[in-house]
């Protein structure tokens, strides 16, 4: 098979994998408010289930990633597939909030094998700056995915219930397991049964865990993605709840904001990062973030709880996020080729970590303003380049050489 064409393929595998934890993330967000009074439990539970699917997808990439060293990525994969469509139809049937965070763990179980494996995949296909170019170019695609989820959430909300987000989610994962069964091939050509001996595996996540490229760039996407995962978890309560907008309505303004934010970002960072280096552009974002939050508070304190002083912020830190994900992937990712399956369990695990600790801190803080947000967003920012400017030392050219 033509090495082109065979690359393509992976990575519109890669693309239909990498979205799908989002997916199930934002597809029932319009959804909240009304899945809380169904079920008969407080928002703030319902907010919580989100960070619950989280906790699953972070924990078991700790076993995907190990495993998938020793009998590859596609097993795995499908492993993980079927556990979440079992998840899913936990979920859709539920009848309490219980059963329902428990189908959502089950999810967060088998999605760990996406959140984790796809990456690996990517590495074991692409390095250095090919690695985030592709990255890059995945944002363009993922953006007519991931912004969907939230409209079909609003439309399935209107004309059926919460319930029809999960249907949709149980669909979804099929077709993820068509694309594995027929359009990937093993990845993986350094699979051996010998890394799964408990020396091997602690001597391996020592290499990680005490790297500071790889450990600065993942304490980076930890905490960038835990606002990413704020937003999505308070954002429909601000604007469904307390500024009134219906969930179709919600469903297309997040669309805006995802198309703008991962569309434009995503591309600028592809073009530019071969220009100006990665972790130039990692300042870019950054200082993109800082102002994000900055304006949503001061759009607080001018016009009140309204619609789109919360959503053009919003909108800005999504916009600064695109050229911090693909940067700190990519950075963390190369020097590791011959582990990718043990770098991406951990760095999953860290950016999934992120997402469920700030999804479950803003779940449980006050949601009748946007300060809480706005705090979240400059606090997390301003750690996170801190951290990574102490931690990650500067390169003598912008790629690190591969081990």
């Amino acid at each position: 098979m033509d090495s082109k064409f065979s690359k393509n393929l992976v990575f519109a595998v890669t693309i239909i994998l990498a979205c799908l934890t989002q997916f199930a993330t934002e597809v029932y967000a319009p959804s909240l408010p009304s899945m809380a009074k169904m079920l008969s439990t407080s928002i703030n539970f319902a907010q919580w289930s989100i960070a619950v699917f989280m906790i699953g997808v972070a924990i078991t990439q700790f076993i995907y990633g190990p495993l998938s060293e020793v009998y590859g990525r596609k097993a795995l994969l499908l492993t993980g597939l079927l556990i979440m469509f079992i998840g899913s139809i936990v979920c859709m049937l539920a009848v309490d909030i219980e059963m329902l965070i428990a189908g959502r763990f089950l999810q967060g179980v088998g999605a760990g094998s996406c959140a984790c494996l796809w990456r690996s995949i990517m590495r074991d296909t692409f390095s250095g700056k090919e690695l985030a170019k592709y990255g890059s170019f995945a944002v363009v695609f993922i953006m007519f995915i991931i912004p969907a989820a939230p409209v079909v959430g609003g439309y399935l909300q209107r004309h059926y219930s919460f319930r029809a987000s999960f249907v949709a989610i149980a669909i979804y994962t099929i077709i993820g397991i068509l694309a594995v069964l027929f359009g990937l091939k093993e990845t993986n050509q350094h699979a051996s049964k010998s890394r799964l001996k408990f020396s091997y595996i602690r001597d391996t996540f020592l290499i990680l865990l005490t790297s500071r490229v790889f450990m600065g760039n993942s304490l980076c996407t930890f905490l960038s993605y835990g606002a990413l995962i704020a937003w999505i978890t308070a954002g429909p309560v601000l604007l469904i709840k307390h500024v009134g907008i219906t969930p179709v309505y919600f469903g297309w303004v997040s669309f805006f904001i995802a198309l703008v934010a991962f569309g434009l970002g995503g591309l600028l960072n592809g073009v530019l990062v071969p220009k100006f280096g990665m972790r130039f552009m990692l300042r870019v974002g950054w200082t993109i973030m800082l102002l994000s939050g900055i304006l949503l508070y001061l759009g607080y304190r001018i016009f009140g709880v309204s619609l789109w002083p919360i959503a053009i912020p919003s909108t800005i830190l999504l916009f600064g996020s695109q050229f911090i994900f693909p940067n700190v992937f990519a950075g963390a990712f190369t020097p590791f080729g011959k582990i990718a399956g043990y770098a991406g369990a951990l760095y999953g695990f860290m950016q999934v970590a992120g997402g469920a600790a700030l999804g479950s801190i803003i779940s449980f803080l006050p949601s009748t303003t946007p300060v809480p947000l706005s705090i979240i967003y400059v606090a997390t920012t301003a750690l996170t380049w801190i951290l990574f400017e102490s931690i990650v030392p500067k390169p003598t050219s912008d790629s690190t050489e591969e081990s």
